[in-house]
């Protein structure tokens, strides 16, 4: 990784954009002090997620916004961007370039980004942990930091091995898991608690519980042996009337029986006339259909025979006009073919005119021996011709032989090769189904993968959120719980402070605590009045120390207690007897008061109190008025001529006297009221808060149910899941192979076609190469005939040249005679070819008359075929219907003779059957008068089942006993004796029990889950230590062997290590510096001069950068220290690791460092407060200067 640039925008001094490009090797930054160079350093620690605005030299973070200068206004934001080359991804980023952007606004917004996509603060320092980048990291080293580690103590030094060893998430970590812990076993307390009193209601209510359980199994054998008796009872009446009943029965079932005979007969009558109606009107319909169809048959017969002896006739026309086409189309073929022979003969005829022509001629130019050499030589030629048409003739025969032989083998092969193209396409077709059928399977349980996939994201999703509401709920019931124990404590103080009478008067308080001796002590006044809060303050003020007298109901009571205090010396109280107390006379002053501003009431109006304490109150309160604030009591105080006292909600009093008591202290006392009052708030506020805690209980119960019942269905679903992933992955398997299978057999389908195709193209090759060989053999054979012919004739002419020369002349005549004859048969053969040409056109527009015709009478028999199928379906349905008709006219008459028959039988009955109801209806209901007297004796068993046991006799008749009457009887007396010793018993318990039962049980759950997240972070926060003293043990033997190492280097020789104060503790040990130059014994760091102290630091530094390389380390003038000697050894150090280690930004003031950067960047203030930035190449520069 490299840092690319830095921008920096608003940021402190640098008012106007600025960036700055940073190239391999040591960059420099140089400038006068105050131009703005450490501000450089701290934008880039800005960006990287610094939160101190102590650590950025301002006492707040908007001090990095340019606050302005002279000749600038104030700027409104500041933005700081950061470049990183992360192509070797040393940042866990998917990125290859990282941009980091901070930015800052006035008003406290900040934004971060990265790559311009908006983050949190807490994504750039996790992106930046443990890289050995960031805020607290080695990569940015200030002065500080050395003067830190030589100026430190061995303690403070421990954090650069830790910050080395990358330990800082593992610390952050154990701090949260420390703090969980607290929260924990903060946690855990308030459930043993809440444990220990469940654990001391649970014993006595587990009592009362049993108590209750043994009453109500008393109760209920008492009620089954009573609910039997009742049923007993009932049904011994019940068996009294099963005779009646049976006889009652009887007869309804008889009246019922002709009752609902007469109905049936009666609906079947009037369904019998209905049908008789019914048929009727069908018979009706199906006459009219029958004549209809009837009609309808006729007609389509009649267009039906026109259409059959027409289309007759159009087919016969049609195979004449057929038949004289194929004549007139053979005999344009004939015609075609004599052309062609025609065309043949004329040619050879004017071929064998022009030779003899030739022969003609050079025959009158010979002599008789020439024109018989010539000859002669013809002669010769011909019978070369002759052997090379019999060559011809051999050779087209061996042709056509071996034709005719591959031709077989191709048909052979062909066939063989359809049979297996036939065999390969039906394979091919076999896979694809099973290929089709293998991508539906996969399709399904893709289908089913998929949403057994979102059913178990949504199910985890739920379970993630019913986690964070368990846990948030589980978090407020502990806090509840928290408030409801603080709640009770305070009751508790509150309540011991009232059994104790704190804030009583040592009298009173020894007359409270033994009031049981004083049987009329009514109580303290305190006791006796109820104030609202709105008043306690005003109360408490007027009253005073009377809230501490005492009420009792006479004189003696009083004097009995006076005696006590007397004789025990303990104190002195004031005492109210009720009987000898007087009323205060009502005054008409305060009907004058009420309409005043600020008035509120008489203070005995707005208290509440029995009335026998009526003259207590009037004693008390009886002149005095409750106003809302000083100036209307002053004024109200005026107008009621100083008759009433006064006092304000806040407890500003003005006295019947005139005199005025006000004013407030720091610290307020809590009076007796105001005890009271508070103690009611807190017992309100406990109930309240109780009843919150009970609904978080309930609601982290179900919460937890909900998380079982669905952590049960996302291992089911992950099962199903599991199940369904497994036949997609057995179904893909068998579609790839499927897929395979089908691609080899397309391919082999496909050479197959091929290869078919090929023999195709061959068959038609062979006709066509059997054709031409037959014809070139056929030209062979004519032509081999009239060179056999010419041979003939020549030989005949040389025999006759050779005897007679006079036979010469007479073959000149005949070849004169022979060309004139060829002449005449070629002129014949030509008009011959005229009248063909003419006949082949003829014969070609007739050709085209006729398939004219042709094509119009077939369209019009397509027609007409359309026609007659129309018609014929037409007739079939008319037919079908016809005979459909017929047969239902047929089956109806038949119904409606049975129908008629079945009428009067039905009638006949239905008379019959309505005498009979008559008389089994008069019977019956003289039974059933019978039956109403008897039932009656049974309606108190029955009432006496509802209304002591809400059942029925049948519900009750479910649960009897076995037992005998005689013995029933004994028991029911035995069992009510034992209920009434039991006496009253408190059912609730049983109910309570269970409750408290059931919330021990939970609580305990959550006790034991408490103890396991203890168990489990106490073992964490080993685990965490554990690894913290591994990393930090290894990394501080690394970073000793690199400091000796690098102390060697430096100073061309000594020695160096680091030392632990503590070795046998890794988690707090401190480190040592022990450090030897060459020439000076080993000592420690303090004991060093000041340079060598510098230089120890900075080589310690060093020594780290090499144990935890980094890309890139900011250096803020860390060799200020030094002196020239130091300094060229610090410069030439950092030369060592040239382009290819970690960048280094040097801000410096030194001459020595300036020449081993290789850029220089100038920082300037040119204008006032305003920071500007210059650089250099110094090896170009240097390159340059040396050209």
């Amino acid at each position: 990784m490299r840092l690319l640039s830095l921008t920096l925008d608003g940021f402190k001094s640098f008012a106007q954009k600025t960036t700055i490009k940073f190239k391999p090797g040591m960059t420099g930054i140089v400038g006068p002090n105050g131009s703005g160079k450490s501000n450089i350093i701290e934008a880039i620690r800005w960006v990287m997620g610094e939160q101190s605005a102590h650590q950025l030299r301002g006492d707040k973070m908007a001090d990095v916004i340019f606050n302005g200068s002279n000749d600038r206004k104030p700027l409104n934001r500041a933005l700081v961007s950061i470049t990183f080359d992360n192509s070797d991804h040393y940042l866990a980023s998917d990125f290859t370039e990282l941009t980091i952007t901070r930015k800052l606004y006035r008003n406290g917004d900040s934004e971060y980004l990265v790559n311009g996509q908006e983050v949190r603060l807490k994504d750039i320092t996790d992106l930046f942990i443990d890289s050995g980048l960031g805020r607290e990291s080695f990569s940015v080293i200030s002065q500080g930091q050395i003067e830190a580690i030589f100026n430190g103590k061995p303690a403070d030094r421990r954090s650069i091995i830790e910050t080395v060893a990358g330990v800082a998430k593992y610390k952050k970590n154990k701090d949260t898991a420390e703090k969980r812990l607290g929260l924990t076993m903060d946690n855990l307390n308030r459930v043993n608690d809440i444990i220990a009193e469940l654990t001391s209601q649970l014993e006595p209510l587990a009592d009362e519980s049993a108590l209750a359980e043994d009453y109500l199994e008393q109760k209920g054998q008492y009620d089954l042996l009573d609910r039997t008796q009742t049923v007993h009872l009932y049904d011994q009446t019940d068996k009294s009337l099963v005779s009646l009943k049976n006889k009652l029965e009887n007869d309804q079932r008889m009246v019922d029986n002709y009752r609902s005979k007469l109905t049936k007969s009666t609906v079947s009558l009037n369904k019998l006339k209905e049908q008789q109606t019914s048929l009727q009107s069908r018979k009706d319909q199906l006459q009219a259909k029958i004549l209809t169809s009837t009609e309808m048959i006729g007609k389509l017969q009649n267009q039906q025979s026109v259409s059959s002896i027409k289309r007759e006739q159009q087919v016969q026309e049609r195979e004449r006009l057929a038949a004289q086409l194929k004549k007139l189309q053979d005999q344009q073929a004939a015609a075609v073919h004599s052309l062609s022979q025609v065309n043949d003969q004329i040619r050879s005829q004017e071929q064998a005119i022009a030779s003899h022509h030739a022969e003609l001629t050079a025959a009158k130019q010979m002599s008789s021996s020439q024109r018989i050499q010539h000859v002669n030589e013809q002669l010769e030629k011909l019978r070369g011709t002759q052997v090379d048409l019999m060559q011809q003739i051999t050779t087209f025969q061996n042709q056509q032989a071996f034709l005719k032989s591959n031709h077989e083998q191709t048909v052979s092969a062909q066939q063989q090769s359809n049979a297996e193209l036939q065999s390969a396409r039906e394979r091919l077709n076999d896979v694809e189904g099973q290929e089709k059928n293998a991508q539906k399977k996969v399709g399904s349980y893709q289908e089913q993968v998929t949403t057994l996939r979102k059913r178990l994201e949504t199910q985890q999703s739920h379970q993630g959120q019913l986690q964070e509401k368990y846990q948030e709920a589980q978090r407020s019931w502990y806090r509840s719980l928290g408030d409801v124990h603080s709640l009770q404590s305070r009751i508790k103080n509150y309540q011991s402070m009232q059994e104790e009478y704190s804030g009583y008067y040592q009298g009173v308080q020894n007359v409270l605590k033994q009031r049981q001796q004083f049987t009329g002590l009514e109580g303290a006044v305190n006791e006796l009045f109820d104030v609202p809060d709105k008043y306690t303050t005003a109360i408490e003020t007027v009253l005073g120390s009377q809230l501490q007298q005492l009420v009792v109901d006479q004189q003696s009571t009083a004097k009995q207690i006076i005696n006590y205090l007397v004789r025990r010396r303990a104190g002195r109280v004031t005492i109210l007897p009720l009987n000898t107390l007087k009323h205060r006379q009502s005054s008409s002053i305060f009907s004058q008061l009420d309409s005043l501003p600020g008035y509120i009431g008489r203070a005995t109006d707005l208290i509440k109190y029995a009335d026998k304490y009526e003259v207590v109150a009037q004693h008390l309160l009886g002149n005095t008025v409750v106003v809302d604030n000083l100036d209307h009591a002053t004024a109200i105080s005026r107008h009621g001529h100083h008759y009433v006292r006064i006092v304000t909600l806040d407890g500003q009093l003005i006295n019947a006297s005139g005199a005025m008591t006000g004013g407030a202290n720091r610290h307020q006392r809590i009076g007796l009221l105001s005890q009271k009052q508070l103690a009611n708030q807190l017992q309100g506020a406990l109930t309240k808060e109780q009843l919150t805690a009970g609904k978080l209980e309930k609601q982290v119960a179900q919460l937890q149910n909900e998380q079982k019942t669905i952590g049960k269905q996302i291992q089911e679903l992950q099962s199903k899941l599991h199940r369904a992933t497994e036949q997609l992955h057995s179904a893909s398997g068998q579609e790839q192979v499927l897929q395979t299978q089908r691609q080899a057999l397309e391919r082999q389908v496909s050479a197959l076609e091929f290869q078919s195709g090929q023999q195709g193209h061959q068959h038609g090759d062979y006709e066509q190469q059997l054709t031409k060989n037959d014809q070139k053999l056929t030209d062979a054979q004519r032509q081999f005939d009239v060179n056999k012919q010419q041979i003939a004739e020549l030989q005949e002419q040389v025999k006759q040249l050779q005897n007679d020369e006079s036979a010469q002349s007479q073959q000149l005549h005949q070849m004169e005679q022979w060309i004139a004859v060829a002449k005449e048969r070629l002129q014949q053969i030509q008009n011959r070819r005229h009248d063909l040409k003419y006949e082949k056109q003829t014969l070609q527009i007739n050709i085209e008359h006729l398939k004219d015709q042709l094509q119009q009478l077939n369209l019009q028999i397509n027609s007409n075929h359309a026609d007659n199928e129309s018609n014929e379906s037409a007739l079939h349905d008319a037919k079908q219907q016809l005979g459909s008709a017929k047969q239902q006219s047929t089956t109806i008459k038949k119904k409606l003779v049975l129908l008629d028959e079945q009428v009067t039988t039905a009638e006949t009955e239905h008379d019959r059957l309505r005498e009979l109801l008559a008389a089994a209806t008069n019977e019956r209901n003289q039974l059933d008068a019978q039956r109403v007297r008897q039932e009656s004796q049974m309606d108190n068993y029955l009432n006496h089942l509802s209304s002591q046991y809400s059942m029925t006799i049948n519900e009750a008749r479910k649960n009897i006993s076995d037992l005998p009457d005689d013995q029933l009887k004994i028991k029911l007396k035995l069992l009510k004796r034992g209920l009434d010793d039991l006496g009253e018993v408190n059912t609730g318990a049983i109910t309570e029990y269970k409750r408290v039962k059931e919330r021990y049980d939970f609580l305990s759950s959550q006790q034991a889950d408490l103890l396991a997240s203890r168990d489990r972070l106490n073992e964490t926060m080993s685990e965490m230590d554990q690894q913290v003293k591994e990393r930090f043990n290894k990394t501080f033997k690394k970073v000793s062997a690199a400091f000796d190492q690098t102390f060697q280097q430096i100073f061309a020789g000594g020695h160096a290590r680091l030392v632990l104060t503590e070795p046998h503790d890794l988690l707090t040990t401190g480190i040592d510096i022990m450090a030897q130059p060459p020439g000076k014994k080993n000592q420690r760091m303090s004991l060093l001069s000041g340079g060598e102290k510098a230089l120890t630091a900075i080589t310690l530094l060093f020594a780290i950068l090499k144990v935890r390389p980094v890309p890139f380390a900011i250096l803020d003038e860390p060799e200020a220290a030094l002196d020239e000697v130091n300094v060229q050894r610090f410069a030439n150090y950092l030369s060592h690791f040239g382009n290819d280690g970690p960048q280094f930004i040097v801000i410096t003031h030194r001459k020595g460092t300036m020449m081993n950067a290789n850029v220089l960047y100038g920082v300037t203030m040119q204008e006032s407060g305003v920071s500007r930035m210059v650089s250099v190449d110094v090896i170009d520069t240097l390159e340059r200067s040396n050209d």
